[in-house]
């Protein structure tokens, strides 16, 4: 190999390095972009979680209530009717 060509390999190779080097370095942003919106969709999950069993509770709340009220409802009925 003479040194023309021994200089255009290590050129060559240079060049491959750097190509991996600027993947990788993409590669890592793309991840940390993703972790990033991964996070984001993770934290609108746990508040429509939140906001969901907050209504499942104001709803028993006000079923039970209107059993209550229904219920001493029929037993004023049935005390009038006696």
């Amino acid at each position: 190999m003479n040194q023309e060509q021994e200089n255009q390999l290590f050129k060559s190779i240079g060049s491959i390095e750097a190509t991996q080097q600027a993947i990788l370095k993409e590669v890592t942003d793309l991840r940390a972009h993703v972790d990033d919106r991964i996070d984001k969709v993770e934290k609108r999950v746990d508040k429509v979680e939140e906001q969901v069993t907050n209504n499942r509770v104001k709803l028993a709340g006000y079923a039970g209530g209107g059993s209550l009220l229904m219920l001493l409802a029929v037993e004023a009925i049935k005390a009038g009717l006696k």
